[in-house]
């Protein structure tokens, strides 16, 4: 599986929509996520895993034991709707996949 786009939308510390282009990194195999402490790297992870498998990257043995219940953005309008989309490529055949976590609207 090769990501191709990950957007994300009010999930975790990315408040507006953000767009992560890993196509425009190549196909050598190897990216990496590079950041401060706090910049967003593991929301990222979460993300991938999130909307591919609906738990958070930690899994839920985790011991920080983040659910998905809690990835929606803290900051986020009540009227902005907190999703994931990943565009991805396997076995030469091209997928898209959304997922939106439960939380409570207005």
């Amino acid at each position: 599986m090769r990501p191709l786009v990950l957007t994300i939308q009010a999930f975790g510390t990315y408040l507006d929509k953000t767009v992560i282009p890993f196509n425009q990194f190549g196909i050598g195999g190897l990216v990496l996520i590079t950041g401060n402490t706090g910049s967003g790297k593991t929301t990222i992870f979460d993300a991938m895993t999130f909307v591919l498998y609906g738990e958070t990257s930690g899994g839920k043995k985790s011991k920080d034991n983040r659910t998905p219940e809690m990835l929606r953005s803290d900051f986020a309008d009540p009227k902005v709707k907190t999703e994931v989309s990943l565009e991805f490529e396997h076995n030469g055949e091209l997928y898209t996949i959304s997922r939106e976590p439960s939380y409570g609207r207005d």
